[in-house]
């Protein structure tokens, strides 16, 4: 081998080591974007179960509301004419 030959393979095999070294960078930085990603992908997932159970909560306290309003209505109607009937035995 002569010494250009050895001079132009030694230039080469660096050639190669910096395109290896940019595109391992490369990688590294689609790696570490990637599992920002991921991560925040989860952390949504978890936010909207989260939000999920609280919807879930929310319509059930609602139901409980109605269901509990609906009661006292007709507990004050039954109230109401419990006491326009007292005061009319009272008044006879």
């Amino acid at each position: 081998m002569t010494d250009d030959m050895v001079r132009e393979l030694a230039a080469a095999l660096d050639a190669a080591d910096r395109e290896r070294a940019r595109l391992q960078d490369e990688l590294d930085t689609a790696t570490a974007a990637y599992q920002r990603r991921t991560r925040q992908a989860r952390q949504w997932r978890d936010l909207a179960r989260g939000l999920g159970d609280d919807l879930r909560q929310a319509h059930a306290a609602r139901d409980q509301a109605i269901s509990t309003s609906q009661r006292l209505r007709v507990g004050n109607l039954a109230a109401r004419e419990q006491l326009a009937a007292n005061r009319e035995e009272a008044g006879r």
